[in-house]
């Protein structure tokens, strides 16, 4: 909707002959528009309508604080400016119908006092050039969530225009450590959001910053910047254009755990979160994983890639034929298991010579008994002799339904083949670049051209790497640029087929 649609729409529902409706219509239209700023909110309309002090809508967000928003009709200055000050100690947005000429916010009426609240005074033409710039500019998409949520002072056409203009070129120039550009930004943020909203984009501009190889000081500005980024900031640097950097990435996700990210909301499997999680696939642990068998979607590509993706608040990793899902405790699989048999023990040690996977014990079950095979140390019996006498003695129905895989020569991995789960016994967590590749090919058969893809979407796992945070700065860059790497750090290495 643009400024003379919204007008036409606002003057169209006014002249409704019903006061109700011409009331209910006008709120139509104006959620409409701030649905259009924040596609994340949620636009509540009240019983009121242009009242002092109760609300006409109110703003909500997962996990945010409610915002109320009142319609004023009215925008001479002295009615505004005192209808303002009767609502302002609520830090609401005042809408107002029609344009807003001269800041009204910054003192009261004797011009000597500085305002300290966090009211934000808006109008269409604002709110229309945040609604373009988002679709031009997909960052800018981060500032008008944040202008609902926290925005504070006034927000006409100019205003937003600099905000719109300040925050993609201090996006850009954060990635290309260009100090001015950047400082920019930091001052037009600083200068129109609350405290909470001021943290969340600096942080999120710090993060883009030190990702481009800058460090946390000499970040232009004072603002602490060296929290972690919230899932807002997150979601949006997912959802831009691909950026195919893997020390970018590396630095972003340092501090990134499991959890963190299964809370994202993403569309599909986006580009950004292929390298996000495979950049970080040492310090991303989960302790229990869940196969459930897929179909190839109509339009799907062909082909045996392994992608990964966000799916029932959860991360997980999509293959041709099946779907992997990975938690952080084995209560927060929220997936039913695929109920099934076991596996033949010559399958079983088949799948684990594949990867040279350890087997320190098993079970084995036929309809009427039951057997436990475990050497006194816990050692690999994948190539016992005996347990493969024992296996004789069992009739063809006889199928392994647990074994335990030793990940890192000490951390147990029970693998339940009847449901294709995987967990870490007591109290076990494995970085997903060992987990995934280990679980896959131990819970399902897979072909030559599937472990290859595996390989591929793990092929920047290495086992050892230092517990960096998010603006640290990895020591190892220019050496891995050039092919080498000092002071005992691993370099990028494929699992073996």
């Amino acid at each position: 909707m643009t400024v003379i649609d919204f007008s036409s729409a606002l003057h169209a529902a006014f002249e409704a002959p019903d006061p109700r409706e011409a009331v209910n219509r006008i709120k139509n239209v104006v959620a409409h528009e701030l649905s259009q700023t924040d596609i994340r909110a949620t636009v509540k309309k009240t019983d009121f309508f242009n009242h002092s002090f109760a609300p006409d809508l109110v703003l909500s967000w997962p996990n945010e604080r409610d915002r109320f928003v009142f319609l004023k009709s009215d925008t001479r200055p002295d009615v505004l400016r005192d209808d303002v000050d009767a609502i302002r100690k609520h830090d609401p947005i005042v809408f107002a119908l029609d344009p807003v000429h001269g800041d009204l916010l910054r003192a009261d009426a004797d011009g000597t006092t500085e305002r300290n609240d966090d009211t934000l005074l808006a109008d269409s033409r604002g709110m229309e050039v945040l609604i373009h710039s988002r679709h031009n500019d997909p960052v800018v998409g981060l500032a008008s969530s944040a202008v609902l949520q926290g925005g504070r002072g006034l927000l006409t056409q100019t205003e937003a225009e600099a905000m719109a203009s300040s925050v993609a070129a201090g996006f850009n120039g954060a990635q290309h450590l260009d100090s001015a550009a950047t400082a920019a930004a930091v001052a037009q943020i600083s200068g129109h959001f609350d405290k909470r909203r001021t943290s969340r984009l600096l942080r999120f501009l710090g993060a883009v910053w030190v990702g481009s190889g800058g460090t946390a000081s000499n970040f232009p500005g004072e603002q602490d910047v060296t929290g972690d980024l919230d899932g807002a900031a997150l979601e949006f640097l997912l959802e831009l254009p691909p950026l195919d950097d893997f020390e970018f990435w590396r630095r972003i996700g340092r501090s990134l755990t499991l959890e963190a990210i299964s809370r994202l909301h993403l569309e599909g499997d986006s580009e950004n979160l292929q390298h996000l999680v495979g950049s970080n696939l040492d310090v991303l642990h989960a302790r229990a994983c869940r196969i459930l068998e897929r179909q190839r979607e109509l339009g799907e590509p062909e082909g045996d890639e392994f992608r990964w993706a966000i799916e029932r608040d959860m991360l997980c990793l999509r293959g041709s034929r099946s779907t992997t899902y990975f938690a952080a405790k084995v209560d927060e699989l929220k997936v039913e298991a695929q109920s099934a048999e076991g596996i033949s023990l010559e399958e079983l040690l088949r799948r684990a010579e594949q990867r040279r996977t350890p087997i320190s014990e098993l079970e084995l079950a036929t309809p009427t008994r039951t057997v436990s095979y475990a050497t006194v140390n816990r050692d690999d019996v994948s190539h016992d002799a005996e347990l493969l006498k024992l296996s004789k003695t069992f009739s063809s129905t006889a199928y392994v339904q647990t074994a335990v895989a030793s990940l890192f020569g000490s951390r147990p991995l029970v693998c339940d083949f009847p449901t294709r789960t995987g967990k870490g016994r007591t109290a076990a967590k494995f970085p997903l670049g060992t987990f995934a590749p280990v679980a896959l090919s131990l819970l399902t058969s897979l072909t030559r051209s599937e472990r290859q893809a595996l390989d591929q979407v793990t092929r920047y796992y290495f086992e050892e790497q230092p517990e960096l945070t998010l603006f640290e700065i990895e020591a190892t860059t220019s050496a891995r640029r050039s092919g080498s790497i000092e002071g005992g750090a691993a370099t990028p290495k494929q699992i073996e087929p």
